[in-house]
């Protein structure tokens, strides 16, 4: 199965899955301190979609990117409190939390119908 690549705006690192969005974000945060260097890791931090989210199962990724993207590098990091509501990591970092939940969860429930109505997904119906 092919997947689709990603692209940080901006900084022409690409992307399949979330471990390899931690690969680049780790590279862009190696770059030498400069205004360039913080607008790609915001632009990075910004530009992980929701399907890559979706059909990731590897849990360390996920966990990984949770951990730059709430305590990371200044311009990759969400912002302090009080300042997240509009920030574009905020939803991201939802989304990434509940597939963390959904793939610790995937041991303690059989699949079939109670899994499909609680965590739906692509995975619903796979062990």
């Amino acid at each position: 199965m092919t997947h689709d690549r990603y692209t940080t705006p901006g900084a022409r690192l690409t992307w399949s899955d979330v471990s390899e969005w931690v690969d680049a974000a780790q590279r862009i945060d190696g770059r030498r301190l400069s205004e360039a260097r913080n607008r790609a890791l915001a632009a990075h931090g910004a530009a992980m979609p929701r399907e890559l989210i979706d059909r990731e199962t590897h849990v360390p990724s996920l966990e990984a990117a949770i951990e730059l993207l709430k305590y990371g590098p200044p311009g990759l990091a969400r912002p302090s409190k009080g300042e997240r509501a509009n920030h574009p990591t905020t939803p991201i970092i939802m989304e990434l939390m509940n597939r963390l939940a959904v793939l610790k969860r995937r041991d303690e429930m059989g699949t079939g119908n109670n899994w499909a109505a609680i965590f739906g997904g692509s995975d619903a119906n796979s062990a």
